[in-house]
């Protein structure tokens, strides 16, 4: 009987170790896939500045300057949040902390006296 038993661990161990590997191998290719998504928001990034730019000029030229969203606003009364989060697997704890990061913003601007509405993007 004991025999049965050890044999039974050992495959079980086996599992295990591969349920290991695969598990490497799938944070191996997120963190890969990380690091080109941050590399394309670093190349995206002069041509967001430079386009932040023109709209500042034109605004201060007097193009569209009756456009609501260009006029300052004494107080806000309405904030809004759009919240992303992602849809497949492996990606619990940053949909957990964007989750977190929207609540805790929406409580602050509560206790701020503001109204906020909600865009969700995602699970």
């Amino acid at each position: 009987m004991a025999g049965g038993v050890e044999r039974a661990l050992r495959r079980r161990i086996r599992s295990i170790q591969s349920t290991k590997k695969i598990t490497r191998a799938m944070e191996l290719i997120a963190a890969s896939r990380i690091v080109k998504a941050q590399q394309r928001v670093l190349a995206a990034r002069p041509y967001i500045e430079q386009l932040t730019a023109v709209i500042a000029n034109l605004s201060r030229a007097g193009a569209g300057a009756s456009h609501p969203l260009l006029e300052d606003r004494p107080t806000v009364a309405t904030v809004g949040y759009i919240v992303v989060t992602a849809d497949r697997g492996l990606c619990g704890g940053y949909n957990a902390t964007m989750q977190r990061t929207a609540e805790r913003a929406i409580a602050e601007d509560q206790r701020g006296g503001r109204d906020y509405r909600l865009i969700t993007v995602g699970r």
